[in-house]
């Protein structure tokens, strides 16, 4: 793709021949490790996005923090509320994936945020809140297309025997 500058005083020649002379004539430079060390602190905190308001978290999808639970289960743990024996977390399904029947010592709260997926024949949509309470039971969820979805539930996970 070539690049056309509009300047009237234009030689003709296209932007990327000119970075391409610059850079032919711009001698290598070493630099020392102190200086590249805050040019790359520098620049990440122009960079870098404001902190949330005061008092608030954010927790971003993007990023670091993924972890393979199981085949097809990926999970980045959100928050640990170890006294009231909860967790939020983003689960995001791989398609066709299958989670055993469980069922539930505290509230579980599943918001589906992308996909589909289905809990035995009862199918839910991005958009999608379903709550299961104390002692409820799950047939086992599956999802054809895949899907992401926040889940409040108990900390830790129960062992299956």
């Amino acid at each position: 793709m070539v690049i056309k500058t509009q300047d009237p005083t234009d030689d003709g020649r296209d932007v990327e021949s000119i970075f391409a002379a610059i850079a032919e004539a711009v001698e290598p430079v070493e630099v020392a490790a102190s200086v590249r060390d805050r040019m790359r602190h520098q620049i990440m905190e122009r960079t870098a996005s404001p902190p949330p308001p005061a008092g608030t978290a954010t927790y971003h999808a993007q990023g670091e923090g993924w972890f393979a639970a199981t085949k097809g289960i990926q999970m980045k743990m959100l928050r640990v509320d170890a006294a009231a024996g909860t967790q939020e977390l983003l689960v995001r399904f791989s398609p066709e994936v299958e989670v055993p029947a469980h069922s539930h010592l505290k509230e579980e709260q599943m918001i589906l945020l992308e996909g589909e997926c289905h809990i035995g024949d009862h199918p839910l949509r991005a958009g999608d809140i379903h709550i299961a309470p104390p002692g409820s039971w799950h047939p086992v969820i599956t999802s054809r297309t895949g899907a992401l979805l926040l889940l409040r539930c108990e900390y830790p996970f129960p062992v299956s025997p």
